[in-house]
């Protein structure tokens, strides 16, 4: 009896993972339109591959259907990932945040491993092949390269990622097969990227770090937030602080929904401490308001704020009323600012939106519209946020659709 032929589309994270886990009774050949796989893990990390998270929740993913992420995990979760890479020598250790990488803390580790597992399970790799048809069949699938070359298959697992990073591979080739096979696509939009910021005033801080607090409003009501490093840049703002919040303010601003970035650059003063705080400051009543706070601020941030805040910032501290008081209290704790257009793809970690999940069963990732296929990782419509969460469901969607397939019996 023949082996079950399986093609998986697309050699990056979910795509390695599945096609090792079919290989051992599967006749497997991964197809990456790039010169090598796992090109993204290569940079993931700040190139230390920030594998997985000990944290996995569903809160720290977002999408269409976020039952979907439970049932993922309940199938392959990310002790099931831990013990994976153990089994192929590569331990794991936790570093701050509960991010887990691998223990030389080298991305190209990584990949060096799963290429010497690709080729010792026997998984034919095509590189440099790009995937232009997938025509579904009686007896399965017939697949047709950009070069015209055709192979028959049983089954396709869809794992071409997303339109995110481009210079490492991303396109949007993945939902355009999808979509020629009858899948809904929702639209993808870019997240985990720096933000644009309309107040140009604030460009003039470019290259400033500073730990606050950045709250997203709509409506006066708080969508998100977020506590960390925030770093100033020539058109707004960047670091983890902000990345962290991009996808809430890029899908309002999608969807034609107000929205405003409020940052507390005191987050552990209370708005009662923060004042008392100042008032500290100014019991020197002959000092300029701008000279008062460079013992709190770094270089231009003082000037900054007051500016933007509306406040003369030459004011000797001595005559600095209860409303211009409240106002430098505002400056420091609840600073608006109003977001632009979001930013491109190529500076997104990652792409919200894909194939709707409502239409991939969550225990096979077999899709319900077309039999036989299979559709993993970020090419899906869910998304985790930084920090080792789109890797997790990367891995667990592959590994769920390789064992599926691995476990059926031979046509």
């Amino acid at each position: 009896m023949s082996r079950r032929r399986i093609a998986v589309v697309g050699g990056g994270a979910s795509g390695i993972m599945a096609s090792l886990l079919a290989s051992e009774n599967c006749e497997v050949h991964l197809f990456e339109k790039e010169k090598r796989t796992g090109r993204k893990i290569l940079v993931s990390g700040n190139g230390r591959c920030n594998i997985s998270n000990s944290s996995i929740t569903p809160g720290r993913y977002h999408g269409s259907n976020i039952k979907f992420v439970n049932n993922v995990f309940g199938r392959f979760s990310n002790s099931d990932t831990t013990v994976f890479f153990m089994s192929i020598g590569l331990p794991l250790v936790e570093k701050q945040d509960g991010k887990l990488f691998p223990a030389s803390l080298q991305s190209s580790s990584v990949t060096k491993i799963f290429d010497y597992e690709l080729g010792r399970r026997g998984v034919s790799v095509h590189l440099g092949t790009k995937i232009d048809r997938i025509i579904p069949g009686k007896n399965g699938f017939e697949i047709i390269t950009s070069g015209k070359e055709k192979f028959k298959f049983d089954n396709v697992i869809l794992s071409c990622g997303s339109c995110a990073y481009p210079s490492v591979g991303g396109s949007r080739s993945g939902y355009e097969l999808a979509q020629s096979l009858g899948h809904k696509i929702i639209p993808p939009f870019p997240v985990i990227l720096p933000l644009n910021i309309e107040e140009k005033k604030i460009r003039r801080l470019q290259g400033i770090k500073w730990d606050c607090e950045l709250r997203v409003l709509s409506n006066g009501r708080i969508l998100d937030s977020s506590a960390g490093e925030l770093l100033f840049t020539a058109y707004g703002i960047s670091g983890p602080v902000t990345l962290n919040i991009s996808r809430t303010v890029n899908e309002c601003i999608i969807n034609k929904r107000d929205v405003i970035i409020e940052a507390d650059f005191f987050p552990d003063y209370s708005i009662e401490e923060m004042g008392t705080f100042l008032d500290s400051l100014w019991i020197d009543g002959r000092k300029k308001l701008l000279f008062s706070l460079y013992g709190v601020l770094k270089e231009k941030m003082p000037e900054i704020l007051l500016e933007m805040s509306g406040i003369n910032p030459e004011m000797k501290t001595g005559d600095i009323t209860p409303g211009i008081r409240e106002k430098v209290i505002s400056a420091l704790k609840s600073m608006k600012l109003h977001p632009g257009k979001p930013r491109g793809f190529d500076e997104a970690v990652a792409a919200a939106g894909g194939i709707a999940v409502d239409e991939i069963d969550p225990f096979t990732m077999e899709s319900r519209i077309v039999r036989g296929l299979f559709c993993t990782g970020e090419l899906l419509d869910i998304d985790g946020d930084s920090g080792g969460f789109n890797l997790q469901f990367a891995w667990s969607t592959g590994a769920i659709a390789g064992s599926c397939l691995n476990n059926l019996q031979p046509n």
